[in-house]
């Protein structure tokens, strides 16, 4: 079987395991997530990764995985539907221009990436990974 490529093209709707509106009841806040170019992962995971050291002997290397899911979720939520703010009112979803490392992109505004809990952003970021994973059968291979 040939390598599997990247539909960079392909979105599919994501509904955290922390939302606890009822399935179908159309309150649940809907995640329409997009695949990330195996580029722009990269250069996001690189760009996240540290090293310390003198030598090859003593070298520390840290991810800051938080900062790196914030930025994965930047770029990878296409749309969010039924967003509440604090009083309940939706969030309008907005995005921005970017040029990142030579790529054109679009970005979600800071203002709602700054409302996302911690925990969602986490989830989300996981979820846009994994469909730059190859699976266990491809991985076989």
């Amino acid at each position: 079987m040939a390598i599997k490529t990247l539909n960079l093209d392909a979105e599919w709707d994501f509904v955290s395991k922390h939302d606890d509106a009822e399935k179908d009841s159309g309150e649940q806040t809907v995640f329409t997530l997009g695949t990330l170019s195996n580029r722009l992962l990269s250069y996001l995971s690189d760009k996240a990764t540290t090293f310390k050291g003198t030598s090859e002997s003593d070298v520390e290397a840290s991810i800051m995985n938080a900062s790196l899911a914030i930025e994965i979720v930047k770029y990878g939520v296409r749309d969010i539907r039924n967003l509440p703010d604090k009083d309940g009112n939706t969030i309008p979803f907005e995005t921005q221009k970017a040029c990142i490392h030579g790529m054109d992109v679009r970005a979600i505004k800071p203002h709602i990436l700054d409302v996302l809990p911690k925990a969602i952003v986490m989830e989300v970021a996981d979820e846009l990974q994994k469909r730059n994973d190859l699976s266990e059968d491809e991985a076989k291979n």
